[in-house]
């Protein structure tokens, strides 16, 4: 699908694209959307300018994702999708960015972009140029990463109150093994904002450092300040990423707490009942010079013997502070 952004009466506005004959005059923005073979073809054949396949988008040498052709940049970043459906994946967005017109190329809905033309609205003298437009379309993805990165940092805080709380009254205890579940989804989750933020670094220093006399100076404020909170997010991941890994060596530790516990209990009862054992094994045995089996207080004085060993056992480990 291809939709055309133009200015109209001073705001972006979007259409779909009716046919594949002509691009219309004073389009500011090209978006493909799970473009078709044709599309494609049509795009390039319209602009002069070389669409990647999907798997030409997937290339992690940085040669391949952002370079410089006859004045056009071209720049593929990594972004997350699919965060608010709980089934987040990374998916590349190829730019291609000239003095008049920005081309996007991805496969799969973005909140980002599809919020911009209410940004748009909201700020009409930063969309009016191509540059402003990818200006504004890269702050979008970043402030959508910061977003995330605070939202799972709430649900970080909320689990860090679930492993330390101290059980009590009908409060229940963590179910530390979901907690572990959620602590690795954070984990990975985590591990696709830091490769997108490392490829939109890369971006904006690929876009800052080359000398793009038509990128107007808008444009590049809005860039440098975009590469600035990318610093800021980038420490705050690196912090979170210390704190999920203290987190789940912590529910480790309890874990394996409970699980000492347990084999504790086994192992007090298995000696609290070894000596009782041991007298009901001696006086089991049916040798014929017993004395004690013709005696009449014989069976009372065994069962004493199992209760009275049990107990001194039981005294042993409350003085030993064992129990």
């Amino acid at each position: 699908m291809i939709t055309y952004y133009a200015l109209h009466d001073g705001l972006l506005e979007s259409h779909e694209a009716e046919s594949l004959s002509v691009i219309p005059d004073g389009v500011l923005w090209i978006d493909l959307l799970r473009p078709s073979v044709e599309e494609e073809r049509f795009v390039e054949s319209a602009l002069g300018v070389n669409i990647p396949t999907r798997e030409e988008m997937g290339e992690i040498e940085d040669s391949s994702r952002f370079y410089e052709d006859n004045g056009t940049l071209y720049l593929t970043p990594t972004v997350i999708s699919g965060i608010s459906s709980g089934k987040p994946a990374s998916e590349e967005v190829f730019f291609v960015i000239g003095q008049d017109r920005l081309v996007t190329v991805r496969y799969a809905e973005m909140t980002a972009m599809r919020g911009l033309l209410a940004k748009a609205a909201r700020q009409p003298e930063r969309h009016r140029t191509a540059d402003a437009i990818f200006a504004s379309l890269v702050d979008a993805f970043v402030d959508r990463i910061a977003d995330t990165l605070e939202d799972m940092q709430n649900q970080l805080t909320r689990l860090s109150a679930r492993i330390f709380n101290e059980p009590g009254g009908e409060e229940e205890k963590a179910d530390l093994q979901r907690v572990i579940k959620h602590l690795g989804r954070h984990n990975a989750l985590l591990s696709m904002f830091s490769e997108s933020m490392l490829t939109f670094g890369r971006l904006i220093s690929f876009t800052r450092l080359g000398k793009k006399s038509w990128l107007a100076e808008p444009a590049r404020a809005g860039i440098k300040a975009v590469e600035r909170d990318l610093r800021v997010l980038t420490g705050y991941q690196a912090r979170m990423s210390n704190e999920i890994s203290f987190l789940l060596d912590v529910t480790l530790g309890l874990i394996n707490i409970e699980q000492n516990s347990i084999i504790k209990v086994f192992s007090i009862a298995a000696v609290i009942f070894l000596p009782p054992t041991l007298v009901g094994t001696v006086y089991g045995m049916n040798f014929k010079d017993m004395p004690e089996l013709d005696w009449v207080y014989g069976y009372p004085l065994a069962l004493g013997l199992m209760v009275l060993s049990a107990a001194l056992s039981m005294a042993l480990f409350r003085f030993k502070g064992w129990l």
